[in-house]
């Protein structure tokens, strides 16, 4: 067992899928958190698991002052603006506290990955590249988490909801390929930030993944099952069409054929993921 060592953690994304699940954790390991959210006029924040609430917005740099906590945990939806995202992590970096950043296996690219791999970003996530650098080079943390399921969110409720909606399951294909994804449960994952708050190495990457390579014509018919098509085969969707309901670049990074490793994250943190597999979950469980 490890001694936990009490610390007051920021977390910007507090109330997001994510990083709620995240502060929770991180106060049920006995964690001072503190909330950053955004400002909403006239309305008082309640966050699960907080123990104080901040308003701030990763567009307005200012606001993210933040010299009285020892580790800030960044998982706040991205901007997509590179020059946005690296103002706000300047100014997150300058107060001295440790960062944990949240980047994404879609900054690997396509093909079978691991923590040691050079990044490959697609469209969608070129940003990230260069915050990663910003990150590393000052000495902060780069967790990277597969595609996130469980409690009913991330992307698979959407495959549900479009399951629902056509009357079947389809999965975005390229040239007729049959995709994996890599994956992670949010429980697991939030498992793995608590870890990394606690025992991270500075300069360090490491990946959230639960299942390096998860067929996407199950995971499609899974979400058949969910929005009550059971029976349901599978079939793919062309990401040119895909497109149309998606936009091109989110299409492009759905139909996206990755195998990731975590095997060295799993052993610096002895991280074991144990929740059950996004397949079954979406056929049997939370959706």
């Amino acid at each position: 067992m490890f001694e936990v060592e009490t610390m007051r953690v920021l977390v910007l994304g507090a109330t997001g899928y994510i990083g709620s699940a995240v502060a929770e954790r991180l106060a049920e390991r006995g964690h001072r958190v503190v909330a950053l959210v955004r400002p909403k006029p006239g309305e008082a924040r309640v966050v699960p698991g907080a123990a104080e609430v901040r308003h701030g917005d990763v567009t307005d740099p200012a606001s993210l002052a933040a010299g009285d906590v020892d580790v800030i945990v960044h998982a706040s939806a991205p901007t997509g603006d590179e020059a946005v995202e690296l103002a706000a992590l300047d100014a997150l970096l300058a107060g001295g506290a440790r960062l944990v950043y949240t980047s994404g296996i879609w900054v690997l690219g396509a093909g079978a990955a691991d923590e040691e791999s050079p990044v490959n970003p697609i469209p969608l996530v070129r940003f990230r590249a260069g915050a990663e650098r910003r990150v590393l080079g000052a000495g902060g943390v780069v967790v990277r988490p597969g595609i996130v399921y469980g409690e009913g969110g991330g992307i698979p409720a959407l495959l549900a909801a479009k399951a629902a909606e056509q009357g079947r399951g389809r999965y975005v294909s390229a040239d007729g390929r049959e995709p994996t994804w890599p994956t992670v449960h949010v429980g697991d994952l939030a498992d793995l930030f608590a870890a990394v708050v606690e025992r991270g190495e500075p300069g360090a990457i490491y990946h959230g993944v639960g299942e390096e390579a998860v067929p996407l014509p199950a995971i499609a018919k899974a979400a058949a099952e969910a929005a009550g098509l059971g029976g349901a085969e599978a079939e793919a969707w062309p990401v040119e069409e895909a497109a149309g309901d998606f936009g091109p670049a989110f299409a492009e990074a759905l139909a996206l054929g990755q195998s990731v490793s975590a095997a060295r994250t799993r052993k610096a943190l002895d991280w074991t993921p144990s929740r059950p597999g996004l397949v079954a979950d979406l056929a049997g469980g939370s959706y």
